[in-house]
């Protein structure tokens, strides 16, 4: 699936009017249609303008993932923590996941 149609999907799905996004992002509503249809070519602050209208990557737009959501970028103690876990056994992943769910209701109920 191309960009136009996944662009188009979008619109549809989310219940935005062409004109809407083509306002938004600060072109004329004749050439989102254009962009919309492929009959143009589309500039990449126009393809970026509609992923952060979206909040959905660039790449999902431009077809190279199925994935719609943009990456999460971690930082280095995140990636070590990442890179520990899919070491452990499924057994010691699984108590990891307990641990921290539990943990997730503690800071709930002190919220709370």
């Amino acid at each position: 699936m191309g960009f136009g149609a996944r662009a188009k999907m979008l619109v549809t799905d989310r219940d935005v009017t062409q004109k809407k996004l083509a306002k938004q992002i600060g072109i004329t509503p004749a050439k989102m249609s254009n962009y919309l249809t492929e009959k143009n070519e589309i500039p990449c602050r126009v393809i970026v303008g509609i992923a952060e209208y979206f909040h959905v990557s660039t790449d999902y737009l431009l077809g190279l993932t199925d994935e719609p959501e943009p990456p999460i970028h971690i930082n280095k103690e995140e990636k070590v923590l990442v890179e520990t876990y899919r070491s452990l056994s499924r057994e010691q992943r699984e108590l990891v996941l307990q641990t921290i769910r539990l943990m997730g209701e503690q800071n709930t109920r002190r919220e709370g």
